[in-house]
């Protein structure tokens, strides 16, 4: 398998980095969820540290990602796609795509205006505003829960679609990803 995609196959880093990124951003909405409910306290905000520096590095790799799409070759759609399937499927994928950015910006750009730091796991810290800016706190603390719901909902239709694709269709769409067609 080569590392690029070609027309017919993903290449082995798309593959990789689609399977790496949904378990991070999947585990990022689960923890999401979970510490916005747990009560005050040293676990809570060690969850939120966590929870900061995953989402940076997961803005590093959405970043690469989208260079890695641009830059590489379109697979063709399998011939048993529709016209409305491949808009569909071009459309959520980039939606999607876009939903990955806005998370992680969302939430870094919150923190920051709050005047709270990102420790990137010991290595360094992106420092917070010394003025804080509430408005642009608050605005984006909005932006990156309705962000939240609505990237729950997209991850939730892709899951599906892919299901449906290889069980109802019985197609090479979710085999594709997985690099075994």
């Amino acid at each position: 398998m080569s590392l690029r995609n070609t027309e017919s196959h993903y290449g082995k880093l798309t593959i990789i980095m689609h399977w790496l990124m949904a378990a991070m951003i999947i585990g990022m909405i689960v923890v999401g969820f979970v510490m916005d409910n747990m009560e005050d306290g040293d676990l809570k905000w060690k969850i939120y540290a966590l929870h900061k520096a995953t989402g940076v590095i997961l803005l590093i790799l959405a970043l690469f990602r989208w260079y890695w799409t641009l830059s590489n070759k379109k697979l063709q759609p399998l011939e048993s796609y529709s016209q409305l399937d491949i808009k569909l499927a071009h459309a959520g994928k980039w939606f999607l795509m876009l939903l990955i950015l806005l998370m992680p910006v969302s939430g870094l750009i919150m923190s920051i205006a709050a005047g709270k730091s990102v420790n990137m796991f010991g290595l360094f810290t992106i420092p917070g505003l010394d003025e804080k800016n509430h408005q642009i706190a608050g605005l984006f603390h909005s932006v990156h829960e309705i962000a939240a719901w609505i990237i729950s909902a997209v991850v939730g239709l892709h899951i599906l679609f892919a299901f449906k694709h290889h069980w109802l269709s019985k197609d090479a769409t979710l085999t594709r990803m997985l690099g075994k067609n």
